[in-house]
């Protein structure tokens, strides 16, 4: 079965220092509990803001890769991420609108598909297959 990661997208209250709402809080852990009783959720985590211990390495050729420190952009930032095991990607679309924190006007989440060994059949390396 595919494993998808559902990215929820930062926002400026998200690269803020704010305190999360306690009820949105309990929202979450509810959500994620249904996705836990359900047997999908595979991993889920929160990040802090880009200007806590963030860097950006860029890479470089030639010459050695430039290190950024945080803040970045919060449209160009992910503040947190959940790992589901389901049938599909519209299962995976289902599971992520259902997102308390969502529903909060101009937030975006991404689905993704997370590649496996099945998918480079034609370019394996030896020893691939067993991670």
């Amino acid at each position: 079965m595919p494993r998808f990661i559902i990215f929820a997208r930062s926002s400026l209250d998200s690269e803020a220092e704010f305190k999360p709402d306690p009820e949105m809080m309990k929202a979450m852990g509810e959500y994620n509990a249904t996705m836990r009783e359900a047997g999908i959720l595979l991993s889920v985590e929160g990040l802090h803001r880009s200007s806590r211990d963030s860097r950006r390495i860029v890479f470089q050729s030639p010459g050695p890769p430039t290190i950024q420190s945080g803040p970045f952009p919060a449209d160009e930032l992910v503040q947190g991420f959940w790992i589901v095991q389901v049938k599909d990607v519209n299962e995976a679309v289902a599971w992520a609108v259902k997102c308390p924190s969502h529903a909060l006007k101009g937030n975006v989440t991404e689905v993704r598909r997370i590649a496996s060994a099945e998918d480079f059949e034609d370019v394996k390396s030896p020893g691939l297959e067993e991670k």
